[in-house]
């Protein structure tokens, strides 16, 4: 990957399996570069890995990172998943610490050095003792990961930048990183995406290409995804400062909301071309 490559999450585009998803990167959309997600099924099924490996290549495809999701976690509310979300709930965190390690080998066959997720909501007493088991817990997962040269990406958006920065420096390993998304930002109502970018500068590696609009109750209902420039994150604003900092990852397209996925992603290719 070059610096400000342009690529796309693969449950971006609602495709029925991963060679279509395959075929409108390149065919439809022009590009090369793609986020793979290991979500419900896909995250569970073994068998499948083979086969994955085997489309992505057949297509010629580069994967920026992976991303997993677990299929028990509970994106209803913000206040559901604060529960249920990442490596938080005691009674999950062996099944999804072994998830993540599969995810982790197939990830290192895919030949991308990433993996995405929300790790859950990180406490906000830092004296706590969850605080302490999350702490011990990311430490488990990085250094697992780590063993297969690979680097955590922690998703934006359940703690404000300061605390994000804080937890990284607490876990002190290497291999923890950010994926910066703006929209997350909004969504969850933590902050301004672009001063954001001027706290977590340092460890932003990777960039969902994502905007939001404020819901009416910041932090406790959703806001709402949009198109990419039509929402209030500054997209040019932050892709400027992402320069001007000297970012060297890619811009990942990700979409999640509407029913013209292929139309979004097309006019969200557009505007970040005309950007970088």
């Amino acid at each position: 990957m070059k610096p400000f490559d342009i690529g796309v999450c693969s449950w971006s585009l609602k495709q029925p399996d991963l060679a279509a998803t395959c075929r409108v990167v390149k065919e439809d959309l022009g590009l090369r570069l793609m986020q793979l997600g290991f979500f419900d099924d896909s995250v569970l099924d073994e068998s499948k890995d083979e086969a994955i490996v085997e489309t992505v290549e057949q297509a010629g495809i580069e994967i920026s990172a992976t991303c997993i999701g677990y299929p028990t976690e509970d994106y209803s509310s913000i206040a559901r998943i604060a529960k249920t979300g990442g490596y938080l709930p005691d009674e999950c965190f062996d099944e999804r610490f072994k998830l993540t390690k599969r995810v982790r080998d197939v990830t290192v066959r895919l030949g991308a050095r990433m993996l995405a997720t929300h790790i859950g909501f990180v406490p906000h007493d830092t004296t706590s003792s969850t605080y302490a088991t999350m702490v011990d817990r990311l430490k488990k997962v990085t250094d697992a990961l780590g063993e297969m040269g690979i680097t955590l990406l922690m998703e934006t958006g359940q703690e404000p930048p300061e605390a994000l920065v804080n937890f990284i420096r607490a876990v002190g390993r290497p291999n923890i990183r950010v994926n910066f998304d703006p929209a997350n930002m909004i969504l969850y109502g933590v902050g301004q995406p672009t001063e954001a970018v001027d706290v977590l500068k340092d460890y932003i590696v990777h960039v969902h290409a994502k905007d939001a609009t404020w819901s009416g109750a910041p932090g406790k209902e959703w806001g709402q995804e949009v198109v990419l420039g039509t929402g209030q994150a500054d997209i040019p604003r932050i892709v400027a400062k992402l320069k001007a900092y000297g970012f060297t990852g890619p811009l990942v397209i990700e979409r999640e909301a509407g029913e013209n996925r292929i139309a979004d992603v097309k006019a969200a290719v557009k505007l970040l071309r005309s950007l970088v």
